[in-house]
């Protein structure tokens, strides 16, 4: 069997096909603005689902070597708020390892994203204390300024929850640290990461080779391949790209642009938004251009998902997009461009750095969770380097936080090298979007400015004009 046949193999038995990332992935838009996560929550109540009695997925050795009391909370139960999303399929299967290991019961509660995020707002704001454990996304600091987050750092420093030289927080990556530090905006740990998303390129080598096109390097270069391919081919787009609005959508490839442009959200937190530099200008122009030159008609209410189906379907050139959520639903056998797409870094400013944006899922507790330190365990195990390891060679896993999995030859032969090698250099330089307490709020209203932009109902100047006051406002009302 060929590398490239055990690939597709691995993917497909992952369920990271078409079906999978338009479904199970739905959960990773993280801010559209007609919400993720569709289906049932038909799961939500299950007990750990794992699997029945016999032989455990991964040897409680693997764990034995941790400095950890295991088993201090044995007959215990914590209670798991969670979206329908793949790293749940990829763990759940190893749950009856946790329950063994500890003596603790494991109770999923798993909602559609936003189902999941209308009741753990509720849970939080209420003091219910329902979920001890739950995801948490761009919402992380504004759970932190209103006091319903429990940093972790307590139990970090509690020898009986937790070993370093086990755990070795140091493999995860720079950029999952960072944003399970409140993007910048904390000292403390708000939760461990459990899944990351990063930005590449992918283009089709047939078509790059019918024109003699080489990969791009920089965004000029991007937007000149797009405009051959737009030019010389009837049938297909020279790029397509996120125009929707939603905090989640079009500025999560925007503000990659920007930071090209040598600008960064907040000037001055929170005084200044930044928007309305001319670097932030500049980025707005360039992308609103590029799609309404090259991109797909209807450009401007392209999703994520509508953007990888363009792609599949072989109905453009090149994208930028995530790598983890990409990959498998474009090397598929469903995919029309399987044999042809190909994966790159994301192209960089001329003589600038390599700065691709990231997302990253995390689990957390909160302040009147009743279990919070039998949660922090779970918390340890289910991102530790065996746990980690197991889901991503032996189940479905394909988000890894931990570099030491992006680096193991199996996983490597599984996914494919270039797709392992891409992922894993941008990944270190990968520098994730800081979500401020009111970003989802003025993050909104930003991507609302920048989907007229890119529908030509007003020029980019005035639309991030707008965006900065409207970003600037909500501050103010404090």
């Amino acid at each position: 069997m060929t590398s490239d046949q055990e690939r597709r193999r691995f993917l497909k038995a992952a369920g990271v096909t078409s079906a999978g990332v338009l479904g199970s992935l739905a959960g990773c838009t993280r801010g559209g603005s007609s919400g993720g996560g569709g289906g049932n929550s038909s799961n939500s109540g299950n007990s750990s689902g794992g699997g029945s009695s016999g032989e455990l997925a991964i040897p409680l050795s693997k764990y034995q070597d941790a400095n950890i009391e295991w088993k201090q909370f044995e007959g215990d139960q914590i209670n798991i708020g969670a979206v329908q999303h793949p790293w749940v399929s990829a763990i759940k299967p190893a749950i009856p390892v946790f329950e063994e290991l500890t003596g603790i019961d494991v109770k999923w509660n798993i909602l559609p994203e936003q189902q999941f995020r209308t009741k753990r707002q509720t849970d939080v704001s209420t003091g219910a204390g329902q979920f001890d454990v739950f995801f948490m996304d761009q919402v992380v600091n504004q759970f932190r300024d209103e006091g319903w987050l429990q940093p972790l750092d307590t139990y970090f420093n509690d020898s009986s929850l937790y070993d370093e030289g086990w755990y070795k927080p140091d493999d995860l990556f720079e950029a999952s640290r960072w944003q399970a530090h409140g993007g910048g905006y904390s000292d403390k740990w708000t939760g461990l990461p459990i899944t990351v998303e990063v930005q590449t390129q992918f283009y089709l080598q047939d078509l790059y080779d019918k024109h003699g096109l080489e990969v791009a390097e920089t965004w000029e270069h991007h937007r000149e391949n797009a405009k051959v391919i737009h030019e010389e081919e009837s049938d297909i787009v020279g790029t397509a790209g996120r125009g929707q609005k939603g905090y989640g959508m079009n500025i999560y490839i925007l503000n990659t642009l920007l930071r090209q442009k040598g600008t960064k959200l907040w000037s001055d937190f929170p005084n200044d938004s930044g928007l309305d530099t001319q670097g932030v200008i500049e980025a707005a122009d360039w992308y609103s251009t590029l799609l309404q030159d090259f991109g797909p008609e209807g450009a401007s209410t392209q999703t994520w998902s509508d953007v990888q189906a363009t792609m599949q379907e072989g109905r453009t050139g090149h994208i930028v997009a995530d790598a983890n959520m990409f990959w498998g639903g474009l090397t598929n056998d469903e995919s029309s461009v399987a044999d042809t797409v190909r994966i790159a870094k994301v192209p960089k400013p001329e003589g600038g750095e390599l700065n691709p944006n990231a997302f990253n899922w995390q689990i957390s507790t909160s302040k009147n969770a009743k279990n919070s330190e039998q949660a922090f365990l779970f918390m340890v195990w289910a991102t530790s380097q065996p746990t980690d390891m197991w889901m991503h060679l032996e189940s479905s896993g394909v988000f890894s936080v931990r570099q030491s999995v992006w680096e193991n030859d199996d996983y490597r032969s599984k996914v494919g090298e270039d797709y392992a090698q891409v992922s894993l250099e941008s990944l270190k330089q990968a520098a994730p979007d800081p979500f401020d307490r009111k970003y989802p709020e003025w993050g909104q209203r930003y991507s609302e400015e920048l989907q007229r932009a890119i529908a030509g109902q007003k020029p980019a100047e005035k639309a991030m004009k707008q965006a900065a006051k409207v970003a600037e406002d909500i501050y103010g009302s404090d």
